[in-house]
């Protein structure tokens, strides 16, 4: 099939209509403009964040819309003043890109740009890559990886803005709440910060196992097991150095801090619906000295070094992905990753 910029041609795609409603349809293949590069989807990965979408909706993704962020594909077509990316490349674009001229982006926190711009709609064959993602945010992809290895580039991208906020030291012992794919990102990356131990806490025994291959020295099944005994006990009463929340749970957030040792650090990673409240003990935080992270996205530096880390293979992104699926079958693949059957459903479109 080659796209027409008359927009004549149609393609196959899954579009979000209301929470708990895809709908499998054609649409028109969207048309390329100035700086864009439109890009036919290999493989578009499933996310927590897709997930959270079909459940519950997303407060940037309206719709009725095509959804998903994760993706790799090949150059089709590239628009007027694009000059790095050529028809025939193999492509990896973020879903998102700073401004690069706001307060928060000229002072190092381009996490924080209120004018990013955002890029949703890989559970299609094509996708349009907007202008300022390409210009910032798309690399071409080696000989020797994956389009599904590239495809972890977006979410493995905030993973490192957390690790670098943490700032893990060789030696230190740390504690994962949340074995799903960010989860399993964040205990390869402390290990290769030098972690002696990482101790991985869900409630599936599948994701467990999962983790136990990616480096994470113990596991906790939180339904069979107090974790926060277990891990007090794990790491001879004193507590973990490092505490990352990556399940997106209020319990968690709050155990975080309940098992962190004194003069150490939590990261609260997995997002909670607006408004959620969650109550923790001022004493433990004040006189334990303990510091908390709240972190939202990365920025370009964060996407670079993730695609740096895919490259090299210094991450193993095939253990994240369980099994493939054709594009019709997106709503089972999400469906898998609640009953966590599955760690990442690779989307074959």
């Amino acid at each position: 099939m080659t796209p027409s910029k008359t927009g004549s041609e149609m393609m196959n795609a899954v579009l979000y209509v209301a929470p708990n409603t895809l709908e499998y349809r054609q649409i028109p293949v969207p048309q390329v403009g100035p700086g864009e590069i439109l890009v036919r989807i290999r493989t578009a990965l499933t996310c927590g964040t897709d997930l959270k979408t079909y459940k519950r909706g997303h407060p940037v993704i309206k719709p009725p819309t095509v959804f998903g962020h994760e993706y790799a594909g090949d150059v089709v077509e590239v628009g007027d003043g694009v000059t790095q990316f050529k028809p025939g490349m193999r492509v990896v674009a973020h879903n998102s890109a700073p401004c690069g001229m706001c307060y928060w982006c000229k002072h190092n926190q381009a996490s924080m740009c209120p004018d990013i711009t955002y890029k949703f709609g890989a559970f299609a064959e094509y996708i349009v890559v907007p202008a300022p993602i390409v210009r910032l945010n798309t690399y071409e992809i080696p000989a020797h990886i994956s389009y599904a290895q590239a495809a972890i580039m977006e979410p493995l991208s905030t993973v490192v803005h957390g690790q670098d906020t943490l700032a893990i030291q060789p030696g230190e012992k740390v504690v994962v709440f949340g074995a799903g794919p960010i989860g399993l990102m964040h205990m390869q990356m402390a290990r290769l910060r030098g972690a002696s131990q990482v101790i991985a806490v869900d409630m599936k025994e599948f994701r467990l196992q999962t983790a136990r291959e990616l480096g994470a020295t113990e596991t906790i099944n939180f339904k069979e097991t107090d974790p926060i005994s277990a891990i007090k006990d794990l790491t001879g009463g004193i507590g973990p150095d490092a505490v990352i929340e990556s399940a997106g749970s209020p319990d968690s957030w709050m155990s975080a801090v309940k098992v962190a040792r004194k003069g150490g650090r939590v990261l609260w990673f997995g997002g909670l619906p607006q408004g959620t409240q969650i109550t923790i003990d001022s004493y433990d935080i004040h006189y334990g000295e303990l510091t908390m992270y709240g972190l939202y996205h990365c920025t370009p530096v964060d996407v670079y070094h993730a695609h740096q880390l895919i490259t090299s293979q210094r991450i193993n992104a095939d253990n994240l992905i369980t099994t493939q699926m054709p594009l019709a079958r997106v709503e089972e693949a999400l469906l898998a990753m609640a009953e966590g059957k599955v760690v990442k459903v690779a989307i074959m479109p």
